[in-house]
């Protein structure tokens, strides 16, 4: 035990080196308010995942509801710097919605699953123990990646509608909205899956755990991918007013506000 733990932390080390290599070429190419939302995008997935890994760890049965208030607080704090999206899921949908740009996501997807690493690996350390995501008992893996899917395709498309749609501009609720789907979604779902909706959730658990239950682990990235994807498919397909100046919004960044 204690040499598999030390073979975890050489782990730990490596990969933050790498980490701190790879992020010192990313920075000096952004801009200070480039670095600002990134940063932001950071900070917030690391407070969410650090959240989920203790109360998850600790197997407190309020854990959904601890997880979704602390997603409400980062929303509204996070909000109109950078969109708080804290999700690569809900960055892909805000792409295909025309509200960011791809080099933009992509710098957006690194800050968030660090952030979720860190979050992971300092929530394993406070709670002392390390969770992931997994396969619930008596279900198969189809059953699973379905409410991945669904899940994610319900956040995702929360958030296009209340934090993207011209017509509710400067709401107050939108923070509210978007915590509620996903502790709904973690007691809905949560012993099916594990309640990820969220590749940053899935990949930062499994980074702190050592890569542990990495095939599952990447299985769920995808099905949450395709359940962001799919919600900007929707919102199109019920708001397609709203893509009209498509063209003109490309490459911004949506605020959530």
């Amino acid at each position: 035990k204690k040499s598999s733990s030390c073979h975890l932390w050489i782990l730990h080390f490596i990969f933050c080196c790498i980490s701190n290599q790879a992020f010192t070429i990313i920075i000096m190419q952004l801009s200070h308010a480039q670095l600002g939302k990134a940063l932001m995008e950071l900070i917030g997935t690391a407070i969410l995942l650090l959240t989920i890994q203790v109360s998850v760890g600790l197997g407190t049965g309020m854990a959904p509801v601890a997880i979704g208030v602390v997603l409400i607080t980062i929303v509204y704090a996070g909000g109109p710097i950078s969109g708080a999206h804290y999700n690569p899921a809900i960055s892909l949908a805000i792409l295909l919605r025309g509200k960011m740009s791809l080099d933009q996501m992509t710098v957006y997807w690194i800050f968030q699953v660090a952030g979720g690493y860190l979050g992971a690996l300092l929530g394993g350390i406070i709670g002392g123990v390390f969770s992931n995501v997994g396969l619930g008992e008596d279900y198969s893996l189809l059953q699973a990646m379905l409410a991945e899917v669904v899940f994610t395709f319900l956040l995702s498309f929360v958030v296009l509608a209340v934090a993207t749609n011209s017509t509710v501009d400067g709401n107050h609720y939108y923070g509210a909205a978007i915590g509620l789907v996903v502790a709904a979604g973690a007691i809905t779902v949560g012993p099916i899956s594990g309640g990820a909706f969220n590749p940053a959730v899935a990949l930062g658990l499994c980074f702190a755990k050592g890569l542990n239950n990495l095939a599952y682990v990447l299985s769920v990235v995808v099905a949450n991918l395709i359940g962001g994807a799919a919600a900007a498919g929707c919102f199109y397909a019920v708001a397609p007013d709203q893509f009209e100046s498509l063209g003109a919004t490309a490459g911004e960044t949506t605020n959530l506000v």
